[in-house]
């Protein structure tokens, strides 16, 4: 029996359908972790104002390791994954959810900024979230506000 790498793509006719077979790979998904993981760590680097030399300095390696851990092309441990977040003052998190279902992830503030630290923001700017608040009350959901630019 082949495993999924061997297994050949049948012909396809739209980008649709090759991505169709594409996501039937688990090799497929393996790889959109990687370069989701490495894409957040950029993210992660930009707002913090983090340069790749810092990075570097607070996990005592070489840059040239930094460059090659966020190249996209990276087999990431998980102790490697850990650090990284920690570096970056942020904690690692996984997570598993069915395949029919979408995950939004929200971070909460643990506790109150300090009043330096927090970013005006105009309320015209947000658009409430409408629910039919007996679905939101069962799975225990807030209604939220979304930025609608």
């Amino acid at each position: 029996m082949q495993n999924q790498k061997e297994k050949q793509f049948e012909a396809f006719d739209s980008f649709e359908q090759f991505f169709d077979q594409a996501e039937e790979r688990s090799d497929y998904w393996a790889e959109r972790a990687k370069l989701e993981f490495t894409r957040e760590v950029l993210s992660k680097m930009e707002q913090a104002g983090v340069s790749k030399s810092e990075l570097a300095s607070r996990l005592g390696v070489q840059p040239g390791m930094v460059t090659r851990l966020l190249s996209g092309k990276n087999n990431f441990e998980l102790l490697t994954m850990v650090r990284l977040a920690l570096a970056l003052k942020c904690r690692y998190r996984s997570h598993l959810h069915p395949l029919e279902v979408s995950t939004m992830w929200i971070d909460v503030l643990s506790e109150e900024p300090k009043r330096e630290n927090v970013i005006r923001w105009n309320p015209m700017d947000f658009k409430t979230v409408e629910s039919s608040g007996a679905v939101c009350d069962e799975l225990n959901y807030v209604p939220i506000a979304i930025n609608s630019r």
